[in-house]
């Protein structure tokens, strides 16, 4: 995945080498384009219900379209509405440039990323989603590049950065913690502060 990012500090930990495109948080692909839509698969086998989640918001965010997208399997398409409601509940400032600052995902509401969160598990039977990626972050040590290989953002020797989006895998085959996107290539900063959300950073045994 690739995107136009703001000039933040250098992430923690070093990044996998990145090849041209954009991300869940950067460009949308040009119009017209192949890989712009994806077709219709069935979503994975669940006895989750993403029709039950309730769409909460604390600032007024409509997530009718994403929760009808992940019932539908339209993985792709409901990767660009997932980037456009983030964008939505960061603030108006995210929304005058289209995209977020690593530093405005902690200010995204609790209830918000919840919200998120639950429609991508439900639909996914607890396979996608921040806390999914969550946990194999934790199981890999926080360590990116093990990290990244381990959800298949990666390929080859070199741990080059699939592209985006042909690269991907918008079916429910794909590994746990594949989907949703965020932008890493300009560094991690933002995934990081999304996965240590309140959200979903607990004091529980992870």
């Amino acid at each position: 995945p690739s995107a136009p990012a703001p000039s933040a500090p250098a992430p923690s930990a070093p990044a996998p080498s990145a090849s041209t495109g954009s991300s869940l948080l950067g460009a949308k692909p040009p119009a017209g384009s192949a890989s712009s839509t994806s077709r219709p698969s069935a979503p994975a086998p669940t006895k989750m219900n993403v029709m039950d989640v309730e769409l909460k918001s604390a600032i007024g965010v409509d997530y009718t379209k994403l929760r009808d997208l992940l019932a539908e399997g339209k993985w792709r398409e409901a990767e660009d509405e997932t980037r456009a409601r983030l964008i939505e509940a960061a603030g108006e400032a995210a929304v005058e440039r289209n995209w977020v600052y690593w530093s405005e995902a902690k200010s995204i509401s609790v209830e918000d990323m919840e919200t998120l969160d639950a429609l991508w598990a439900s639909a996914s039977n607890g396979k996608f989603g921040y806390r999914a990626q969550r946990q194999m972050w934790i199981q890999n040590r926080k360590q990116w590049t093990r990290f990244f290989r381990a959800i298949d953002w990666v390929q080859g020797e070199n741990d080059v950065y699939r592209k985006w989006p042909q690269e991907f895998k918008y079916e429910a085959t794909a590994p746990k913690g594949h989907l949703p996107l965020t932008n890493a290539l300009r560094g991690t900063r933002l995934f990081e502060a999304i996965l240590e959300h309140p959200a979903f950073a607990t004091k529980k045994k992870e």
